[in-house]
């Protein structure tokens, strides 16, 4: 008996069937003849689906959809019966579920080819390029023309499609390994008919570029890139991709290749031995027929030279992985320091893939899938370095096979399903005296035999112990091999140092310590309280109580010892083992940590609430006249603060934690309060969260209302930013609840603003308006006019989403007078954009385009990632309305770029919307449906209420503009079930749409 359908067969014929090209039928090399086209068109789908079980009605709509017979599947046996009798015997079985061609792996040209080419792709892997070429070859020589040629029917027109366009992704990996190869020059007269056949292709442009440049053509590779741009702008208006703008950046800078992300460390120029596992390790990552990654564990004690082994293996197969060679210090096993949070390990892999930071999501999950999604079928290789557990790891695995793992950890990592283990003992004899020759040169190692092997003994074989010894003796050459030794023998615990946990190691730091000047002393133990991963000149200065210049010239000094890493110009960091050391001294000498913690905080809080830092923007606190004795950077542009922000980031929640580990609870919420609202404006969501949490939890400790009321202040503006208005307004009661009366008037004016501004969709009139009336007659009382500035926009706001333009007008107008004379600020930006909104409502144009203007000016002076798009999206609408659409979707093509560059999630979501209107006007509905789509997808995954109407409204909008009013109906429909709910005014012009229909 047959099986079921779906059960693959494996028999044994003679038979072989050519689909790329005209169908032919072979039998033991004679060709069988099948003329009737709807035959041929069965036979094709049958043979595309070899040994699965196919219906009849599957069949019928395969072969007739087209054109459906009256009789339906009765159609079908006359056309089985003359298959058989063309066919060998047994070849077209028929069961009680349907029909199936029974044949042999690879007796189907589609088949042959797919094979081919996963042979050539192995090859590819392997580096063997030479026969890899000639696989591809041999696969493309399959392809005998179109495929499926001539056949009729959708089913077998979607396959015409697709093997067509796998044909032309493998004739490109070919092109690829060709110009690997170098033979650009070959290469040219093969890619120009095939650049002007498909003059949309950028693959194909590029790769003809990058052989006209490597063949010393560069002005003709320009020309490739001119033409095709201009093709694509005239035919189907965008720009080239970035994958081709880098191929013509590369060309312009005169390179012969695009730069690929290379993040491996130095690994020494020492490296010694090690054969073997280098041979384990390089066979172990090769690629295999499974479709999981190659994942190899190397584990071994501190020192050992975990590390130098994985980037050295790295190293030797980076053209393996042509992609990318990713690396990631996981801290697991860092002393003083919690392991990488898997989040944050995360976000760094995906930098390293090139997505841009406000692109990466907020959520481990969703992290998790971009990272994933982005390296699936790239050759990329991850270090994963110094892994705290499986946990961890597992979190960080890419999916796709052609990447490959590397992961080192002092500890065996049982949970993980790795592919391959290595256990890294000492050095043997041999390779350390081979390594202390390399370091220290031949003739002094072997000067004293003796001492040498003294000296190995007493740093117990481990390269780490060894390097360090051998680089004193290579930077002092009065120093004989003797002489390091008797330095060896007079610290105290030496022994018991080079035997527990690599703590030897410290005995080696020391003699770089004693080299030290006093000041380089204590700036070396000092800089062991630095509660983040780097650090600048600044905060050293802070910490030491000196001058930035003299703390930089400090700095490098300690950079020439060895004992501070510079992995970016200026900014500084410890090896781990190092800052273990420096931390021990900071705590056995007179030295008082806790005052130099307290000066880098001070530092942060005053950093953190510059102005420009803040962007302009609202602080949550004021510092006040609080003395400022700490040397700030140079913060005088919002460039140099945007490039400060980024720096720090990561360390400044690193310091909230350490504020409130150390129970400096005022410094935690301070710092907490700056943090957040330059974490907010860079789009760091995460660590936002967490710094907000401590701050919270600080002033709690501390019994401390005010700083309470300040933090839930903060944690409310992240609540709303999450599309969470209930929380937000919920915390922002709580905070009016516990400010006491004598509080500063400023700070209840505040709580009111971002209380109306929470409310402004949901109720509007009863509680957001009143609300900010009395923020308003607070800042009047107080003669605060920024709070009054604040009130007046977040009013004019309020006003105008339950259509109240004529007095939101009044309120815009008033903010404005005050906002205009104080120069750019967010808030001005927001102000001049809800005025152009309400320009546009009551028919007056004209004003619409200055204020729109003015806001996209003012958000340009501020560099603002979020608002800009919303002052460009703006001044599109007021073209599109005046007639002007091609400038309103340039406008907001523009925002989108803005948005994916540095905004966040909303910001993203507004642009699209924005632009998907405005396709809709210019009568390119498809891609307006991509966008509300994309609108859709990620406010229902955010479950924001707001944007969920938003997209629904321009769904249905799409709907109605194809003609499809049912759709629209619905559309509307879900819309207002949800406006009804969360935004009562919006659901006025729901209704209108909703009746027009």
């Amino acid at each position: 008996m047959l099986p079921r359908r779906g059960r693959l067969l494996q028999v044994s014929h003679p038979l072989y069937i050519e689909l790329l090209g005209p169908l032919r039928i072979r039998w033991r090399g004679a060709e069988l003849p099948v003329r009737a086209q709807r035959l041929q068109a069965l036979l094709a789908v049958l043979a595309l689906r070899a040994n699965q079980i196919c219906t009849a009605s599957e069949l019928l709509d395969a072969v007739w959809q087209d054109n459906p017979p009256g009789t339906g599947v009765k159609v079908l046996p006359p056309y089985i019966y003359r298959l058989r009798r063309t066919l060998p015997v047994d070849i077209l079985a028929h069961t009680s579920d349907g029909y199936l061609l029974r044949l042999d792996e690879g007796a189907v040209d589609v088949t042959e080819f797919e094979n081919v080419v996963r042979r050539a792709t192995e090859l590819r892997e392997r580096g063997e390029l030479d026969a890899a070429a000639a696989e591809y070859r041999t696969a493309l020589a399959l392809h005998r023309g179109e495929p499926l040629a001539g056949l009729p029917g959708q089913y077998l027109a979607a396959q015409r499609l697709r093997l067509a366009e796998r044909r032309d992704k493998v004739f490109g990996d070919r092109v690829d390994v060709d110009l690997e190869r170098g033979r650009a020059a070959e290469l040219v007269a093969e890619l120009v008919p095939a650049v002007a056949a498909r003059p949309f292709d950028e693959r194909l442009a590029g790769q003809l570029m990058r052989s006209l440049s490597a063949d010393g053509r560069q002005a003709d590779a320009l020309d490739v890139y001119s033409r095709t741009r201009q093709t694509l702008i005239d035919e189907l208006g965008v720009e080239p991709g970035p994958a081709l703008r880098e191929v013509h950046r590369t060309i312009l800078r005169n390179e012969t290749t695009a730069q690929v992300r290379d993040e491996l460390p130095y690994a020494g120029a020492t490296f010694v031995g090690r054969d073997a596992e280098l041979a384990h390790l390089a066979d172990a990552l090769r690629a295999t027929d499974t479709q999981a990654p190659p994942i190899v564990a190397i584990d071994g004690m501190a020192g050992v030279g975990k590390t130098a082994l994985a980037v050295n293996t790295a190293r030797s197969l980076a053209r393996r992985y042509p992609d990318g060679l990713l690396f990631v210090d996981l801290h697991g096993h860092t002393p003083g320091r919690p392991p990488l949070d898997v989040k944050a390990a995360l976000d760094h892999l995906l930098l390293g893939a090139d997505v841009p930071a406000a692109a990466i999501p907020h959520t481990l999950e969703k992290a998790q899938a971009l990272w994933r999604t982005t390296v699936a079928g790239r050759r990329v290789l991850v270090v994963l370095d110094n892994a705290p557990d499986s946990t961890t790891v597992n979190h960080l695995l890419p999916g796709s096979p052609t990447c490959g793992v590397l992961i080192t950890s002092r500890t065996q990592l049982t949970g993980l399903d790795a592919r391959d283990r290595l256990h890294l003992g000492l050095l043997d004899a041999a390779d350390a005296t081979n390594l202390l020759a390399a370091l220290v040169g031949a003739e002094r190692a072997t000067a004293d035999v003796a001492a040498s092997n003294d000296l190995i003994e007493r740093c117990g074989n481990l390269p780490l112990a060894l390097r360090i010894a051998g680089a004193r003796l290579r930077h002092r050459p009065a120093w004989t091999v003797a002489h390091i030794n008797q330095r060896l023998d007079r610290v105290g615990r030496r022994l018991t140092e080079l035997t527990a946990d690599g703590l030897g190691i410290a005995a080696a730091f020391e003699l770089s310590y004693d080299q030290l000047t006093p000041k380089q002393q204590r700036m070396f133990r000092l800089l062991s309280v630095v509660p983040g991963r780097d650090f600048d000149r600044y905060g050293a200065a802070a910490l030491v109580d000196c001058a930035p210049e003299e703390a930089a010239d400090l700095a490098e000094s300690l950079v020439d010892a060895n004992l501070l890493l510079e992995p970016t110009p200026d900014r500084y960091q410890f090896h781990d083992l190092i800052r273990d050391y420096a931390a021990e001294l900071a705590r056995t000498t007179d030295v008082d940590p806790d005052a130099a913690t307290d000066r880098l905080l001070e530092y942060y809080v005053q950093a953190v609430n510059h102005p420009l830092a803040q962007q302009g923007n609202a602080p949550f606190l004021e510092l006040g006249d609080r003395p400022l004795n700490v040397a700030l950077p140079a913060l005088d542009t919002i460039r140099q603060a945007v490039t400060w922000a980024d720096s720090e980031a990561a360390n400044l929640a690193a310091a909230v934690e350490q504020a409130l580990t150390r129970g400096r609870l005022e410094y935690t919420w301070l710092l907490a309060l700056g943090s957040m609202r330059l974490l907010q404006l860079r789009g760091y969501r995460q660590q936002e969260k967490h710094v907000i949490e401590l701050g919270l939890e600080a002033a709690r400790q501390a019994g401390d209302r005010k700083a309470e009321a300040h933090m839930l202040h903060a944690l409310s503006s992240y609540l709303r930013g999450r599309g969470n208005t209930q929380g937000a307004t919920d915390v922002l009661r709580q905070a009016l609840e516990l400010l006491p009366e004598d509080a500063d008037p400023r700070v209840r004016g505040r709580l009111y603003t971002s209380l109306g501004l929470a409310m402004q969709t949901v109720d509007p009139f009863g509680e957001a308006l009143p609300a900010l009336r009395k923020a308003a007659d607070i800042a009047r009382e107080i003669q605060d006019d920024v709070l009054l500035g604040r009130a007046l926009t977040f009013s004019g706001l309020a006003l105008s989403n339950a259509c109240e333009y004529a007095d939101a007008e009044q309120m815009y107008t008033g903010a404005l007078a005050i906002l205009r004379p104080r120069g750019a600020s967010g808030l001005r930006a927001d102000a001049l954009s809800g005025l152009t909104t309400c320009y546009v409502n009551l028919g007056r144009l004209d004003e619409a385009m200055a204020t729109a203007t003015e806001a996209r000016d003012v958000a340009v002076e501020l560099e603002s990632s979020f608002s800009i798009p919303f002052a460009l999206a703006r001044l599109a609408l007021v073209n599109r309305l005046q007639g002007n659409v091609d400038t309103a979707l340039t406008l907001c093509r523009e925002a989108v770029a803005v948005a994916e560059n540095g905004g966040n999630e909303q910001v993203r979501w507004s642009a699209r919307q924005s632009l998907g209107t405005t396709l809709l006007a210019a009568g390119q509905a498809d891609e307006a449906l991509e966008c509300f789509e994309y609108v859709h997808r990620g406010a229902v995954g955010d479950q924001n209420n707001a944007y969920i109407v938003g997209a629904l409204e321009g769904l249905a909008d799409h709907a109605a503009a194809v003609g499809d009013p049912a759709k629209a109906t619905a559309y509307l429909e879900e819309a207002l079930a949800i406006s009804d709910e969360v935004s009562p005014a919006r659901s006025v012009g729901l209704r209108t749409k909703l009746t027009d229909l």
